[in-house]
């Protein structure tokens, strides 16, 4: 089974078991509201652990939690600097949207066919995803954009970018 990292906690809020987490998903309000559940998973990559979040709060760029069964500050401290993760579902996905996780180290083409690089990260800035791929001698940023993005291909792991002078 494959899962998703959507967050790490990184500090207890109060004294009633809250917890701050440092989101890296892009769906914060369906992945931690209030009812769903998170993981935490062991070093074998098992399931140490399914977790239900019994309230939500936007913090700025963070979120704060509350999971059942944890309603100290003694029992939050235990998760500090652990990552939640979810079951990968790509029914989750609307058409046209892709988990950073499949873009990453896809090959990246210009519709010319001249090859790019291989996507290193994906980069989530606030208003659109850039692809960082490398390419020597220094890394080139492409927006994940229509206006930039021909065509992905997660059978081939082959991103096609539209030709555009300069981008190189």
């Amino acid at each position: 089974m494959e899962y998703l990292t959507v967050g790490t906690i990184v500090r207890t809020v109060g004294l009633k078991g809250e917890v701050k987490v440092y989101p890296s998903t892009n769906f914060r309000d369906s992945r931690f509201s209030k009812g769903s559940h998170v993981l935490l998973l062991d070093e074998n990559n098992e399931i140490a652990e399914d977790l239900l979040i019994v309230k939500h709060l936007k913090n700025g760029d963070c979120d704060n939690l509350i999971f059942e069964g944890y309603d100290t500050i003694e029992k939050a401290e235990k998760l500090l600097k652990k990552d939640l993760f979810v079951i990968k579902d790509q029914s989750f996905l609307k058409k046209g949207e892709y988990f950073y996780s499949d873009l990453e180290k896809m090959t990246v083409y210009f519709d010319n066919g001249q090859l790019i690089g291989k996507v290193k990260k994906v980069e989530d800035y606030n208003k659109y995803a850039t692809l960082r791929v490398a390419h020597s001698p220094k890394d080139v940023l492409i927006p994940f954009v229509d206006a930039f993005i021909d065509s992905v291909s997660l059978e081939e792991k082959k991103i096609i970018v539209k030709y555009i002078e300069g981008l190189l």
